[in-house]
């Protein structure tokens, strides 16, 4: 199996946020958001110390909930996301259709 195939693709931002504002919906501990979300320690606490100063989690005698304006963002994580599987799809075919175009990609993100 070559490399790119065991290469794990990276998680962006917002799928991070999805993870980490998921976890809490129900209260969660930071080592429990740590280990769902697949975050370091550092991560985590970056992560939660963010979300919280844009009142989008707070800090309930040492479990985090997500707050009003997290569950608005949490629906449109989800959606985003689905949409980005949906996009993520397409183009896949496209590049079976268009093999080329997927080496060139490729060769671009190599060369720079």
């Amino acid at each position: 199996m070559s490399q790119a195939k065991l290469r794990r693709k990276k998680r962006s931002r917002y799928e991070i946020i999805h993870d980490v504002l998921d976890q809490c919906q129900t209260g969660s501990k930071k080592t429990w958001v740590m280990y769902r979300a697949n975050l370091s320690y550092d991560l985590t606490t970056n992560y939660l110390n963010e979300l919280e100063k844009l009142g989008l989690v707070e800090n309930k005698e040492g479990l985090y909930y997500i707050t009003e304006k997290g569950k608005q963002l949490l629906e449109l994580l989800k959606a985003w996301r689905q949409k980005k599987a949906e996009l993520d799809d397409v183009a896949k075919k496209i590049k079976e259709i268009l093999p080329e175009e997927g080496r060139r990609e490729r060769k671009a993100k190599q060369a720079s």
